[in-house]
């Protein structure tokens, strides 16, 4: 096995299916040529839900002629992915009934559990029990399922003994798949999406579901937040010992935050001592985080800083600007945690929960433990409170930017670009404005009260608004507008439209002084303009932060799928990009 699919099969182990992308998408792009590499990468795209990519490279790698059943099942997962999402009714009965096929076609060919156990549950989802239970049987006479070695085939066996109604069997087997070493997040949380749902089919109550699948449980996901305070090594021990009860109880093994001086050095240590995943998001550049949340609660905490910093998973900044005093760019990266934290946890198939260290006094301000508190309770999720009674938060504040006159706030930035506008001839551009450029002034012009700047220069749009959904609702309204464009009165023989970027962040907010129109300018404005560049025609590129508030704001009306680390142009980074569709 090569060092690509190790690292690969890794990341998708702990359910960081963004990691596993890039590192398999880099790897192919590099010049591996490995199948098994190839099969993880459509796997990879499958279970992040992004199945139509997954079915195109399915067919591009020609995994459909593999020799590895596994690979070939891959097309059978996509369409029970689909059928599973799909509404009640007979297009839904029919593609279950399509991927049940499949599965089982090629469980006859091969003899391979994987899509025999998937073809028995398919067939015990579509109404055919008997069918099922048939299937079930002849897979548990398997030799290597009846007599498991590894993780997949005893959850293979719980799920065929479940769906003979074989439950406290059932239940055994899935302890013992729990307790075997190759076992892991992203299987557990696989086989556990199964099982629940032939659970709920075969009749169980709540509480019974609950016992058999409890050994398989996937773990929490965390976002973690709190104040700031002096170092004190009795008070600390303390708190640590009732953060190390909430991440047991909890069974928390990804934790997302930030690393200021006090409380968030203290979960990230306990994450980190349990082997648990790190991931922070800091709001702004590095020296200047130092020093407005490390320092201020004195240096002892720098060194631990350091050491969370070099131990962690991933860390990110919200945004590659100073700290210019505007409270918005602590706030902005909280959320930012908190959206990446429930991207995790959703494709684990749980829920997120806040940690937070907490005084309870609410504030009405856009940053601090309060409002991290509040914004989580906003979009639904549940917040377990540690009171740090006994901590001494006499912090010693460095001089603050002067923010006097200065109006900042977060926004939404949507930038556009028609390809081969600059080719066109001269008698085409009429065409052009009134039929390309007049279909996108109506579908702003229907938002009056929500786009606080939009301009224009040739066949660029910009267009501001302080609504992530909002902004969404644009881009797509835009690319649907000019679907039912004739692009032949440009003299072109096809197109595929206009390319969009749009990105989330702080920025000033002030009057144009050359059109005395109100304008937004800034790091963020200047980063969202690099977006659309490298935005395929006809497509929506969304950053990531744009990508996180979707998802706590609006998930049940636009998903994000990711694309992978993009190259900007003119030198400007790589950074996360995905694609912005609707639900």
């Amino acid at each position: 096995m090569g060092a690509s699919v190790t690292e690969t099969k890794k990341a998708i182990d702990k359910g960081n299916l963004l990691l596993a992308y890039d590192l398999a998408r880099v790897a192919i792009d590099k010049g591996d040529t490995s199948a098994e590499l190839r099969h993880l990468l459509v796997l990879t795209l499958a279970r992040m839900g992004d199945g139509q990519q997954a079915m195109e490279l399915y067919e591009e790698y020609g995994l459909h002629s593999s020799a590895n059943a596994h690979h070939r099942s891959i097309a059978a997962r996509i369409l029970k992915d689909a059928a599973l999402a799909m509404p009640d009714g007979d297009d839904r009965d029919e593609a279950l009934s399509s991927a049940y096929r499949a599965y089982a076609k090629i469980y006859e060919d091969s003899g391979d559990a994987y899509p025999g156990i998937n073809a028995a549950s398919l067939a015990l989802i579509s109404g055919r029990k008997k069918q099922a239970q048939a299937l079930a049987s002849s897979i548990i006479a398997l030799r290597e399922i009846s007599n498991p070695k590894d993780y997949y085939d005893a959850a293979t066996l719980a799920e065929a003994l479940l769906i003979n109604e074989r439950v406290d069997e059932a239940a055994a087997a899935l302890y013992m798949a729990s307790q075997l070493p190759d076992a892991n997040s992203g299987a557990k949380s696989s086989t556990n999406r199964q099982l629940a749902l032939l659970a709920r089919i075969l009749g169980l109550d709540a509480d019974r579901e609950n016992a058999v699948l409890a050994p398989i449980s996937p773990p929490t996901v965390v976002h973690y937040c709190g104040h700031m305070f002096l170092e004190d090594a009795a008070t600390e021990a303390a708190l640590r010992n009732r953060i190390d009860e909430f991440l047991n109880k909890q069974n928390g093994d990804f934790a997302y935050g930030s690393l200021a001086a006090g409380a968030d050095i203290l979960v990230a240590e306990a994450m980190l001592a349990r082997g648990g995943e790190l991931h922070l998001t800091l709001p702004f550049l590095k020296e200047d985080f130092i020093e407005q949340s490390v320092m201020p609660a004195g240096e002892g905490w720098l060194e631990r800083f350091e050491y969370c910093l070099a131990a962690a998973a991933s860390v990110h900044f919200a945004t590659e600007m100073n700290y210019v005093g505007d409270p918005a760019q602590f706030g902005y990266a909280s959320k930012v945690a908190m959206g990446m934290a429930k991207l995790r946890a959703d494709y684990l198939g749980t829920s997120p929960q806040q940690l937070a260290l907490w005084d309870g006094v609410a504030v009405d301000g856009p940053a601090g433990t309060g409002a991290d508190v509040k914004a989580w309770g906003s979009y639904g999720g549940a917040t377990t409170v540690i009171t740090p009674d006994t901590v001494d938060r006499n912090l010693s504040w460095p001089e603050q930017p002067d923010m006097d006159d200065l109006t900042r706030g977060l926004a939404a930035f949507l930038f556009t670009d028609f390809p081969g506008f600059s080719k066109l001839a001269e008698a085409a551009l009429p065409a052009f404005w009134q039929g390309v450029m007049g279909r996108m002034g109506s579908v702003l012009d229907r938002y009056p009260d929500q786009v606080l700047a939009k301009n224009s220069w040739g066949d660029a749009v910009l267009a501001i608004t302080l609504d992530a959904p909002v902004a969404a609702e644009i881009a797509l309204a835009l690319q649907e507008t000019l679907q039912g464009f004739d692009y032949g009165l440009l003299g072109l023989s096809e197109s595929s439209g206009m390319r969009i970027g749009v990105h989330y962040g702080p920025a000033y907010q002030t009057k144009d002084l050359i059109t005395g129109k109100t304008t937004f300018y800034g790091t963020e404005v200047s980063r969202a303009a690099r977006i659309e560049p490298v935005t395929p025609p006809g497509a929506v590129f969304v950053t990531e932060p744009f990508a996180a508030i979707l998802i706590l704001e609006a998930s049940d009306r636009f998903k994000c799928r990711y694309v992978g680390n993009v190259e900007f142009a003119k030198g400007y980074g790589t950074y996360p990009i995905y694609r912005l569709m609707p639900v």
